[in-house]
């Protein structure tokens, strides 16, 4: 009696621990998320109040190819196949301890890069490509009510069409974004040297 009502009770810790856990998460990430957001905001109005119109562009273009990048990231670690990139990363230890990490948490890295740099990116699109109408109703001196909802078209048309297209990239090829996630990653984040038990599974 006792082996089975055991049995029965490890099902709903182990759902506990989860939602424990992803309280948590939320309750981490939503404060980090406010701040980054904040500080994004606060650096794009800058940069864009005092530049010229070139500049405004190309972070612009800055701001949507990042949104799309990360966004491919967040379906390929949640897609990967964790064997597939074990395999590519046999001889880099380094880089397969990334990629491990990035798998295991893979809810959270989906989370980061999809919804926390994914959404700030779309807000600063937004008001970049706000700034940028204004800036060319100046230099053209008409189309003041035509140009702002065109340039708000156009911005939100290429960023879904860029995700959209990516999405499926990443899909396809989850196991080698993936690993070019991790070699990217190589270069700015260290590893702790402790063993990886993802890597001996």
């Amino acid at each position: 009696m006792r082996n089975i009502r055991n049995e029965g009770c490890k099902p709903a810790n182990k759902v506990k621990s989860k939602r424990t856990g992803a309280t948590s998460w939320a309750l981490k990430i939503t404060p980090v998320t406010f701040c980054l957001s904040l500080a994004s905001s606060i650096f794009s109005q800058a940069v864009t109040t005092y530049t010229d119109l070139t500049v405004s562009i190309m972070l612009l273009l800055f701001m949507m190819l990042v949104s799309v990048v990360f966004d491919g990231i967040g379906v390929s670690v949640t897609s990967c196949d964790k064997g597939e990139v074990k395999k590519l990363l046999q001889y880099d230890a380094k880089r397969a301890k990334i990629a491990m990490g990035l798998i295991s948490n893979a809810e959270k890295v989906n989370s980061v890069c999809a919804d926390v740099i994914g959404d700030i990116c779309g807000v600063l699109s937004g008001a970049c490509g706000a700034v940028l109408a204004a800036g060319l109703v100046r230099e053209w001196g008409a189309g003041g009510n035509v140009l702002p909802t065109l340039t708000s078209a156009v911005v939100a048309a290429i960023t879904v069409g860029g995700k959209a297209f990516m999405k499926g990239v990443a899909v396809k090829n989850a196991d080698k974004y993936v690993v070019m996630t991790a070699k990217a990653l190589s270069y700015v984040y260290k590893p702790k040297n402790k063993k990886n038990k993802e890597l001996r599974k």
